[in-house]
């Protein structure tokens, strides 16, 4: 019966995963078309920076000392968080997973 419990952590895992992926890929594509793509009001940069300021938002609030002059590593600091719950909490539950197999 633990194979069920292992199963459904494992597809938690997964899920985290894949929507930590996601969101990183949404930080990174944000980031570039701020860079090339000077109209705040297109509808794909509006998409790509509403779903990029589901992270980078609350750290925006949260340190604000991130933004320096014209530069802001608030998307740096939301990338390597998610990298660190990536390598941290959804590794810690595959491995949970494995054991209770």
């Amino acid at each position: 019966m633990m194979f069920v419990l292992s199963n459904f952590i494992n597809a938690i895992a997964v899920i985290l995963r894949i929507i930590i992926d996601f969101e990183i890929f949404m930080i990174i594509v944000s980031v570039i078309l701020s860079w090339i793509m000077h109209m705040n009001y297109h509808p794909v940069r509006q998409f790509f920076d509403s779903m990029a300021e589901l992270v980078v938002g609350p750290i925006r609030r949260w340190l604000p000392f991130l933004h320096i002059g014209v530069v802001d590593l608030s998307p740096m600091v939301a990338i390597l968080l998610l990298i660190f719950l990536d390598s941290f909490v959804v590794e810690t539950l595959f491995d949970l997973a494995r054991v209770l197999r």
